[in-house]
C-alpha cells in the first residue's frame, strides 16, 4: 500500500521487515514487550519520510499504533493465561 504513494522502496522493505521482526519477537520470545522493537524501525521510516509522502506518513503513524496494540494485547492475553493458571491450582 505504501508503494502506492510514492513511498522508496527501501523505506517499504524497512516497514516490512520491522513489522515481520515484532511480530517474531512477539510470538517466540518468553518477554513479550522485546516486541516493541519493531517500532524503532518504523520511526525511522517516519523520520526518513520527513512529511515528503503525507500518506505513507499516516500509514507508518497507524502501523505503529496496530503494532504497539498488538504486542500490548499478547502481554494482556499472557496475563489473564496466567492468572487462570493460579485458579486451577488452588482448586485441586
Amino acid at each position: 500500500m505504501m508503494k502506492s504513494f510514492a513511498v522508496q522502496d527501501e523505506l517499504v522493505g524497512l516497514a516490512v521487515f520491522s513489522v515481520l521482526l515484532s511480530a517474531i519477537l512477539t510470538n517466540f520470545m518468553w518477554i513479550r514487550s522485546v516486541g516493541i522493537a519493531g517500532i524503532s524501525g518504523l520511526s525511522l521510516v517516519y523520520m526518513k519520510l520527513g512529511g515528503s509522502s503525507l500518506p505513507g506518513t499516516i500509514l507508518t503513524v497507524i502501523t505503529a499504533v496496530l503494532l504497539s496494540s498488538a504486542v500490548l494485547f499478547a502481554i494482556y492475553a499472557d496475563i489473564s493465561i496466567s492468572k487462570q493458571g493460579e485458579e486451577n491450582k488452588h482448586e485441586v
